[in-house]
């Protein structure tokens, strides 16, 4: 029997799954930057790449290209005309031709384009200053032949140079000679009608049917030779062509359409050097609209601070001081600052179970990360600090918000099955799934019991991904589980407001109970609500709020630390003369052996549930209480007996 290839196919679900992250907008920015029909129509076809070579090769081709818009000045801004039209139509039909205002039209692209060529091809010691853009016109032809051959034929004004060929030479030379004999002649006949009164005093010489006509008053037409080609709407006047002229206008009108005819049969000509240079052209464009495409991404990326991070073939997100580009853009509009979002998906640490409070900013970490991870895809440099790491997805699954469909009568909870159903089926160690309010939309215990078993069947297939929940049972399961983390969105307890930070390593807590105190919520509800959820249960949320106010109070250490650092730095280069003194301090390091060991019952000292220690690292020791891991200082647990 013959082998059984399977093909493996890239998804990305759902199908607006752009409009969903925000990357809609980046379009548009892009849209906004671009110079020409070209770089614009290659914008429009932008999509997410899945091989790494690919992506690799055109994230370097941005980085590179924001170096040289920092330095080549001279960067052509204007003159990207859109010919392609009737290009495409002269070489389908044989009977066309270009005028001399589209053969201006193609001379000013390829002039442009010229000069585009020679800025990203620029060496030195046959070495390129650019090599990775440089790429991009390795088979660009740069029709320097076509470019002087329309110089030769059109002039400035976008008019049939006399030189075109000696034919039109020769008629225009006719042409000036007739027309100069045909005015000495009218100049004399007009002066001569007019000495005898046959003219109407208050009009002057015209042109009737390009013919030059005298006016002539109605009574005295009879006295006057020639051919009448029209008459005044009071018919007080006529405009006769003289006798004398009839000859030499007939001829002056044979040359003209002469000279019509050889100005058609040389654009002809040309259009014939249009069509043989077709392909090249194609290609011509092709690298304006490159170009063009790589150019609107660099000044996105020196818009939003974009960079390449270390980027590697493999699956892994760990983005340094990530940000969602978008909101950045939104908030700095307002004077107000966006947190930067570290986040880690790595080896055992594959998918991340984000908990905390409402609008504490779980939305955002999914939708940063599904939009940067979008944007790295389609080769943009992305918000985040240059020592993030980023790799490859095949497959890119989000669900999020209301999924309620009228059309196909499906409730949110059942249009969130249908996915997680699709996740199922598709999913594989290179796919990424962002879930917001995973199990949500229905009854929270068996809700909860399903997304933990959907949960368990997706880490089996080792995908990465970022879930957000409430649920107590899927932070306890990422507790346990290798694969999973748990992660909390920071949440200041004394100011009750969210920090927009993530922490890894720890669930959150909901602070439903705290939220609802705050709002003013009377005391009696609350502590009739305390009494019907189980002590356990509300044990854990107090050891949860613990652990974030800890990470809370380190952050705020940290930014204290940075303020007095910062503030000394200014010092000091306000005045480096007068160094500054500071006290040494001497923190006493205790010497006393620990005596916790690993298996030891213990709980903290004075509140908290009992648990048991699994590891000790230093001055901490990691504890399970209850399904759940927590990191504890050794001075503040005591041995249960």
């Amino acid at each position: 029997m013959g082998q059984i290839i399977r093909y493996r196919i890239n998804m990305i679900f759902p199908n607006n799954y752009e409009e969903k992250c925000g990357f809609n907008v980046i379009r548009e920015m892009l849209i906004d930057r671009c110079l020409s029909p070209f770089g614009v129509e290659k914008v429009n076809q932008l999509t997410i790449k899945y091989d790494y070579n690919t992506i690799n090769y055109q994230l370097d081709q941005v980085k590179e290209f924001v170096q040289l818009l920092q330095i080549e000045r001279s960067f052509p801004l204007d003159n990207y005309i859109d010919t392609r039209t009737i290009v495409n139509q002269v070489v389908a039909d044989q009977g066309l031709w270009c005028t001399a205002e589209e053969f201006m039209a193609i001379k000013h692209t390829l002039y442009n384009a010229e000069r585009v060529f020679h800025i990203i091809t620029q060496q030195t010691n046959e070495v390129y200053h650019y090599p990775t853009v440089a790429l991009i016109g390795q088979e660009v032809v740069l029709l320097n032949e076509l470019s002087e051959r329309i110089e030769q034929v059109i002039d400035k004004n976008g008019l049939v140079r006399d030189s075109a060929s000696k034919e039109l030479a020769s008629i225009r030379k006719e042409k000036i000679q007739v027309a100069n004999a045909i005015q000495k002649k009218f100049d004399s006949i007009w002066r001569k009608a007019q000495a005898s009164g046959l003219t109407d005093n208050e009009m002057s010489a015209s042109i009737r049917d390009g013919r030059m006509v005298i006016p002539v008053t109605a009574s005295f037409k009879r006295r006057f030779k020639g051919v009448v080609h029209d008459e005044s709407r009071s018919g007080k006047t006529v405009f006769i062509e003289p006798e004398e002229l009839v000859k030499e206008n007939t001829r002056l009108f044979v040359l003209e359409q002469d000279e019509r005819r050889e100005v058609v049969r040389v654009l002809m000509e040309m259009t014939d050097v249009i069509r043989k240079q077709y392909l090249p052209l194609v290609k011509l464009y092709n690298f304006i609209g490159e170009v063009d495409l790589i150019r609107a991404k660099a000044l996105l990326a020196e818009k939003i601070g974009g960079v390449k991070p270390v980027f590697e073939n493999k699956q892994q997100i760990c983005f340094k001081q990530a940000y969602h580009p978008i909101l950045q853009i939104s908030l700095k509009a307002q004077d107000k600052e966006l947190n930067p979002l570290h986040i880690t998906l790595e080896g055992d640490n594959r998918i991340l179970v984000v908990s905390g409070a409402n609008s504490g900013g779980k939305s955002v970490t999914l939708k940063t990360v599904a939009l940067l991870q979008y944007m790295l895809q389609c080769g943009l440099l992305i918000p985040v600090h240059t020592d993030s790491k980023a790799g490859v997805f095949e497959h890119l699954f989000m669900d999020i918000g209301d999924g309620q469909s009228i059309e196909n009568n499906l409730s949110t909870y059942t249009s969130h099955l249908n996915n997680m159903k699709l996740f199922l089926e598709h999913t594989n160690e290179k796919t990424l799934i962002l879930i917001d309010e995973f199990g949500g939309g229905t009854e929270p215990e068996l809700g909860g019991a399903i997304a933990e078993s959907i949960l368990e069947q997706l880490n089996h297939r080792s995908c990465f991904g970022i879930i957000t929940t409430h649920f107590y049972n899927l932070k306890g399961f990422a507790q346990r589980t290798i694969g999973l983390q748990n992660g909390a969105m920071l949440y200041d307890f004394k100011e009750m407001k969210p920090l927009y930070q993530l922490s890894q390593g720890h669930p959150g807590s909901s602070y439903a109970l705290d939220v609802a105190r705050r709002i003013g919520l009377s005391e009696e509800i609350l502590i009739n609500a305390s009494h019907k959820i189980e002590a356990d249960y509300l044990m854990i949320e107090q050891q949860l709020q613990e652990v974030v106010a800890e990470k809370v109070a380190e952050l705020k250490r940290k930014e204290q630390e940075f303020d007095i650092r910062e503030e000394e730095l200014s010092i000091v280069e306000a005045d480096k003369s007068t160094p500054i003194q500071k006290e040494e301090v001497i923190v006493p390091i205790s010497t006393e052996p620990i005596p916790l060991i690993v298996g030891d019952i213990v709980k903290r000292e004075g509140k908290g549930k009992q648990g048991t220690i699994l590891e000790i690292r230093g001055n901490k020791a990691t504890v399970l209480i209850e399904s759940m891991k927590f990191t504890f200082k050794l001075e503040e647990l005591v041995v249960i007996n």
